[in-house]
């Protein structure tokens, strides 16, 4: 008896101390950076070194520009209800937590002219791969799976996910206070800012365009809801991007 519990004794201590010497195993990340290209010889495009936008400038007028990867977006909104990103979900196949969007905050600054306006229905996320996505704030006018469709449903499609949906914050009251939205005109002296969201990009895109098309510049009328847009500008922001899969060591 004594010989089995020494024998048995040293396999559970071998075994205590293998895994005690196995390292944990690190958690799969996908990241994504992505970085402003400015134009040759423009001086209406610029960084700003403040808050590290892209900013259109022209005539008292402004438009900045921030790209949100999810690090960025769950260090802002709680990522647990955020409608940014997949945080609490995990891709079994893949791994890892794949992007839900891609994200953009917006800003108009109007200082000099008696009303602009940036319709979300005419953004465009112009890919280097000849695809391009409409964003989902704009969805209500173009819904066709080559260029729109969202992965939501993965995070708040289940019991799971319902159940904090109604057990912390209402996920559709944080998207209608800082998505950019509709008919938003930006009178002289005020500002508006909100987010545009496209899907998430295809892995193999190395570059794309934001296009703030028909950018309403005037009215035929100064007053306030009344009026037909009468001058328009095309902006559009162009970005490298950087993206894939990486390892993060636990604790980090």
């Amino acid at each position: 008896m004594h010989t089995i519990t020494n024998i048995t004794g040293g396999i559970l201590l071998v075994i205590g101390f293998l895994g005690c010497s196995i390292p944990p195993q690190p958690i799969l990340e996908y990241s994504v950076e992505a970085a402003p290209i400015l134009p040759d010889g423009e001086t209406v495009f610029y960084e700003d070194p403040i808050d590290s936008t892209v900013v259109w400038s022209k005539e008292g007028l402004q438009l900045k520009v921030r790209f949100y990867n999810d690090r960025m977006l769950d260090a802002r909104f709680n990522p647990r209800v955020s409608p940014y990103t997949l945080a609490g979900w995990t891709d079994p196949v893949l791994g890892y937590t794949p992007p839900l969007w891609t994200t953009f905050e917006v800003t108009v600054i109007n200082r000099t002219r008696e009303r602009v306006e940036l319709d979300p229905t005419q953004a465009v996320l112009r890919l280097d791969n000849g695809n391009y996505f409409y964003c989902s704030q704009g969805v209500g006018v173009w819904k066709t799976l080559p260029h729109y469709f969202d992965y939501s449903y993965l995070k708040w499609g289940g019991r799971e996910g319902n159940v904090e949906f109604y057990a912390n914050t209402d996920r559709n009251d944080i998207w209608r206070r800082t998505s950019f939205q509709r008919e938003k005109p930006v009178r002289k002296g005020r500002k508006y800012a909100g987010m545009l969201t496209f899907p998430r990009l295809p892995k193999d895109v190395k570059s794309f365009t934001l296009e703030i098309n028909d950018f309403i510049l005037a009215y035929d009328s100064a007053e306030a809801g009344f009026g037909n847009p009468t001058e328009f500008t095309d902006i559009h922001f162009h970005f490298t991007v950087e993206q894939g899969v990486v390892t993060v060591e636990r604790g980090q």
